[in-house]
């Protein structure tokens, strides 16, 4: 899953380092939440790519446009946004609006408004439920991030192999045949049929998550997890898909580019204007296989602070943002795609990028299907101490213990961990 610098410190580490770096964002300065209560005016911070927050400028800009006299500050966070957005409320300096993806929303919802979400609104229930909290609504959503796979179709052709449906995912076993199909050649010529498989995406594909529906367990080290891990340890050993070792400091974008991947399993919305410059080989995306990788959500929440007439604009900007065409539709900015519209009108807005045998409305089926995990508080801490501990022991990295031995281990570890 696309994180964009979002790491959390631990609370109270380095505190007055943070606060020294919160005024670091690029963007205006914007007032305190509780400000200014008799202004209409409100904040608004977010994090992204240039084109990621050239997107949610012109979102900003278009309420202006439909709200004569309303004023948006826009607080652009090139880095550590998460970091930079726990300082702020800790300082009471948080902005009005505040981006929040459903993968950290328990850590942050405390400091959050409750909101009033109409789940009817969107393209199907999981978009806002991502969005809940201890059943309560602290953030409106307004992008999804789905992720879809590309498929050098030039190999699948040379190898005599039909291709997959545009529609209908494979299941993880016939993934398996077609990347041993796919992998010919030896040393750096070496054609893999899959690229490096991220172990957490797969496990989602193979029905299992991190944790239980509720959050109280981790259950990575359970049978399905296990079973996950070896299936991708088998993958990278048989040499059908490259290890994390063998593709250390380099794009796999350009691996497939260069005819090395017969297919891209990571292939987020933000991975369209890498793919827009490759015409050779010739590519056309397809479901993720199996159940899919976990789809991220990201909301708007207001501040809890907020209120007065800043209250009843925030507000108006989230339903805004979350359910007016006008808004979805921006999330496209020429080639680039912040994420996928939520909304019916505008689902077909990506899929207009480019033309329709790249089959970019694969991302319009993963966005009805995708499966969305539970918010767990620290969970940037949790997942990545779990994460390295496969890494340096196991072949999922650069270890050589069994999985069926280490994942265990860790599960319990990260259970204690979820509890304390």
């Amino acid at each position: 899953m696309k994180l964009f610098n979002r790491r959390l410190l631990p609370v109270g580490a380095g505190l007055a380092a943070l606060l020294l770096a919160a005024g670091c964002a690029t963007g205006d300065a914007q007032p305190a939440a509780g400000g200014n209560k008799e202004s209409a005016d409100i904040s608004f911070s977010f994090w992204g790519t240039n084109s990621e927050a050239a997107s949610l400028k012109a979102i900003a800009a278009a309420f202006e446009q439909a709200n004569p006299g309303t004023k948006v500050t826009t607080n652009w966070i090139q880095a550590d946004y998460e970091q930079k957005l726990q300082t702020s409320i800790a300082a009471h300096t948080q902005s009005t609006v505040m981006e929040i993806s459903n993968t950290s929303l328990a850590g942050f919802a405390p400091s959050f408004a409750e909101q009033q979400v109409d789940p009817s609104k969107y393209v199907q229930p999981n978009i806002s439920s991502a969005l809940q909290y201890q059943g309560k609504y602290y953030a409106m959503p307004f992008a999804a991030k789905p992720k879809v796979m590309a498929i050098n179709v030039d190999a699948f052709k040379a190898a005599g192999i039909p291709l997959p449906s545009k529609t209908t995912p494979m299941t993880l076993e016939e993934f398996r045949t077609v990347a041993a199909k796919l992998s010919h050649g030896d040393g750096k010529t070496r054609v893999f049929g899959s690229s490096n498989l991220w172990y957490r995406g797969w496990l989602t594909a193979a029905g299992g998550g991190y944790y239980n529906a509720d959050a109280t367990a981790c259950t990575f080290g359970d049978a399905t997890g296990v079973a996950t891990a070896q299936y991708v340890v088998d993958l990278q050993k048989n040499r059908y898909a490259p290890s994390s070792v063998d593709i250390q400091g380099q794009d796999q974008a350009q691996w497939f580019a260069a005819g090395r991947l017969g297919t891209f399993s990571d292939f987020g919305p933000w991975t369209v204007a890498d793919f827009v410059k490759i015409s050779k080989p010739n590519w056309t995306l397809v479901p993720v296989p199996g159940k899919g990788f976990p789809m991220e959500v990201d909301g708007l929440a207001i501040a809890k602070s907020a209120t007065g007439k800043q209250l009843e604009t925030a507000k108006k900007f989230v339903e805004f943002a979350s359910t007016q065409q006008v808004a979805q539709d921006k999330l496209i900015q020429g080639n680039t795609a912040l994420g996928v519209p939520i909304i019916e009108a505008s689902t077909a807005t990506l899929e207009k990028v480019l033309p329709p045998d790249r089959n970019l409305a694969a991302f319009t089926t993963a966005l009805k299907t995708g499966q969305v995990g539970v918010s767990v508080a620290k969970e940037a801490q949790i997942s990545g101490d779990a994460e390295k501990g496969m890494t340096s022991y196991t072949p999922l990295g650069t270890g050589k213990d069994d999985v069926a031995k280490i994942l265990p281990q860790l599960n319990d570890k990260c259970t204690r961990a979820l509890k304390q």
